[in-house]
């Protein structure tokens, strides 16, 4: 049976591995009545084309739009588990006209069904613009408990949209100067269709490529309104660094982390290259706030005018260090340079020069992100100068002496979609918890279990699971930064492992509640306690669960496996996967005649959580009775006790052997020098015959 069982097992996880690395559909493949779907005025389609790859759309003779696949525009946004692929629908001045969701392999679909393909999310979409910031729950409502599946799906649609917008619909304005004041009112797309930013495309060995977005900074606070409080790591390096005359951010589109990219820059100018110094590029991480939150990770470099002239054309060059990779240009004109340009645009030509004045507009078509597939993108001629009212002299533009601090927005944004009545639940549990904890009252515990399972279980689902930290592998911080109530959970969670132990096993998990609750209405002639031998070996299987589920997500994989190990979804949820319920009903039937049997023997998130006890600072104190005294080791739920000593990584922190103690229940009632002739008795009464207190 055993043998049968494995092969089985390995060939689902093969399965769900091979969904988790699914490649791209071609919008060729899409079927007609969905085409109409998010296209619903068209009565024909032109075949795929172009670069991104998007399929015309036509009422009579008329282009009313374009349709594409995100899964056609990499690199495709990850969500929980993997990338959501979506077919949206948009017309030529960028407004979406529909979107619907091709295919996913999200965790939550196991256990809600088709949850990000229910029209009341995804009609939202309908008559959005492309410059609009798509943030879930300000500019769209999302689905609790399923963050980051939206915000992945919301990041898709409008990335791939902007990049469309920017190849086909609302051609650039010629490039010129934009005055301080309108810059500040532009949005990150806006930004890029005009030039004011730059972006190319950087192709990756076996990887999807980057798309990659430069741009100067005009000030401090042109500094602080893209980046935030982030704007402050910048100014830190600067200071380290004993100065810069100028500074470039360098954005790389899409979410969670990106690997900095530090090597290989170098700038073009006047027919010399500058290289620029590892040193000299900061790696500022994902934006703390302002326009560039959710956009993508930041990086600067940090420049000095005797070097190279901000106020010139010039050009970046990217080397990957390897021949088949290739070098990447962009050639880029920088608000400054536009300035100084439109000031010398009315100035007749120096005397004694056959140079004319210069007139006309800068083209920056050459600055478009190269096809995906390029090896090389050639720098193009110096654009010509552009005729437009100076914002500021670049005197008053250029100031970085970092002497104000910038205001943070990130949190503003963070509590601006906050459910307060979540965030009070939550800290109702909390302190619930802390109180049954700390008063070691038994009744108190039992309201604090069934406060538990109700609310972070049936009613809010704030539980946390091993899912949160396969989240952090696959998204970073923001899986859990993003949703105050799980980030207060956590933080909780954090702290009391290291201080005392594993005290959210013991009151914090709604599985583990539920598993206390049936210990408790099971009678105890249907109770069995494993033979020690084998309770220790068994012990083991949650480590080895554990290393199967974060390996893979370490390694890259975004297969979602977790689901098969963890029952809180199934059960909480109301999963209709008959698979997952016949696995959660056989853990249920289990904890029944084992106690605690699935935190015994088979929680990955126990498994972690025991892993950090080993650092806990305050545990639980024995005393010399407990060198003969069973009745601990007997109510122990999770067979956590041998005679005197704990085996700590297993101890849930339920209180039963400390309130022993402070009740003085069992051979605790009695002192010791009672006690000790008592054993001197049994001593002399033994099979050995061994008499005396040896």
């Amino acid at each position: 049976m055993r043998r049968s069982f494995r092969p089985a097992l390995l060939l689902a996880a093969a399965l769900q591995l091979l969904a988790g690395h699914a490649t791209g559909q071609d919008v060729d493949r899409v079927r007609l009545s969905l085409l109409q779907e998010v296209m619903p005025e068209a009565d024909r389609f032109d075949r795929a084309s172009g670069d991104p790859l998007v399929r015309r759309a036509y009422r009579g003779d008329e282009l009313i739009g374009y349709v594409f696949l995100t899964s056609d525009l990499p690199p495709e946004v990850t969500g929980y588990s993997g990338p959501i692929r979506t077919l949206v629908g948009m017309t030529p001045d960028g407004v979406l006209t529909g979107v619907r969701v091709t295919d996913y392999n999200e965790s939550r679909r196991y256990d809600w069904g088709d949850f990000l393909d229910d029209p009341w999310l995804l009609d939202q979409f309908t008559g959005k613009r492309v410059a609009e910031r798509f943030r879930v729950n300000d500019d769209l409502d999302g689905i609790a408990q399923v963050t980051i599946s939206v915000r992945a799906l919301t990041r898709g649609v409008r990335d791939a949209a902007r990049r469309v917008a920017l190849a086909y619909s609302n051609p650039a304005p010629t490039a010129a100067a934009v005055p301080e004041a309108e810059l500040a009112g532009l949005s990150w797309y806006e930004m890029r269709r005009r030039g004011v930013a730059v972006t190319m495309a950087v192709t990756q060995e076996r990887r999807e490529p980057l798309n990659l977005s430069l741009i100067h900074l005009t000030s401090e606070e042109f500094g602080g309104h893209l980046l935030g409080r982030a704007f402050q790591n910048i100014a830190g390096a600067v200071e380290r660094r004993g100065g810069a005359d100028q500074v470039v951010l360098y954005v790389v589109e899409g979410a969670g982390f990106r690997p900095p990219l530090r090597e290989g820059w170098s700038i073009e100018q006047g027919g010399r290259t500058f290289a620029i110094p590892s040193e000299d590029v900061v790696s500022v991480g994902v934006a703390g706030g302002g326009l560039l939150l959710d956009e993508g990770s930041v990086g600067a470099f940090l420049l000095d005018d005797d070097e190279v002239d901000i106020s010139e054309p010039l050009t970046f060059a990217f080397d990957r260090g390897r021949p088949d990779l290739g070098t990447f240009r962009v050639d880029y004109t920088s608000q400054t340079a536009l300035i100084r340009m439109a000031e010398g645009a009315d100035r007749p030509a120096p005397e004694g020069t056959d140079q004319p004045a210069t007139s006309g507009a800068v083209d920056v078509a050459s600055a478009r992100a190269p096809a995906a597939d390029s090896a090389e993108v050639a720098p193009s001629a110096a654009p010509a100068p552009a005729a437009a009212e100076p914002a500021l002299p670049p005197e008053q533009l250029v100031q970085f002496d970092f002497s104000q601090a910038q205001e943070d927005d990130a949190y503003e944004d963070l509590l601006g979609s906050v459910s307060w009545s979540r965030v009070a639940w939550t800290l109702l549990v909390l302190v619930l918890a802390s109180l049954a904890f700390f008063t070691k009252k038994a009744a108190l515990r039992w309201v604090s279990l069934a406060t538990t399972a109700v609310v972070l279980g049936w009613m809010d689902g704030g539980f946390l699971s091993i899912s949160h930290i396969t989240g952090l592998i696959w998204v970073g911080p923001s899986a859990i930064t993003s949703d105050l109530p799980l980030l207060i959970m956590t933080i909780f969670t954090v702290v009391t492992v290291l201080l005392w132990g594993r005290v959210f096993c013991g009151y914090l998990c709604p599985f583990g509640a539920l598993q206390d609750f049936i210990e408790r209405l099971v009678p105890a002639r249907f109770k069995r306690e494993l033979p020690k031998g084998v309770h220790r070996n068994a012990l083991k299987a949650k480590y080895v669960i554990l290393a199967v589920i974060l390996l893979p997500a370490i390694a890259g994989s975004h297969a979602s496996l977790y689901q098969y190990f963890e029952p809180f979804a199934t059960v909480f949820f109301l999963s209709q996967n008959v698979l997952l319920w016949a696995i959660a009903g056989s853990i249920l039937v289990a904890a029944a005649v084992v106690p605690r049997f699935y935190c015994r023997y088979a929680c990955p998130l126990g498994a972690s959580l025991a892993i950090g006890s080993m650092l806990t600072l305050r545990r639980i104190p024995r005393v010399e009775q407990c060198d003969y005294c069973k009745v601990c080791e007997q109510k122990c739920p999770t067979g956590a006790i041998d005679g005197p000593t704990i085996d700590f990584k297993e101890c849930v922190r339920c209180n039963d052997c400390e309130i022993q103690l402070i009740e003085q229940s069992g051979v605790c009632r009695h002192d010791m020098e009672e006690i000790r002739p008592r054993l001197i008795q049994v001593r002399m009464r033994s099979p050995a015959g061994v008499a005396g207190e040896a």
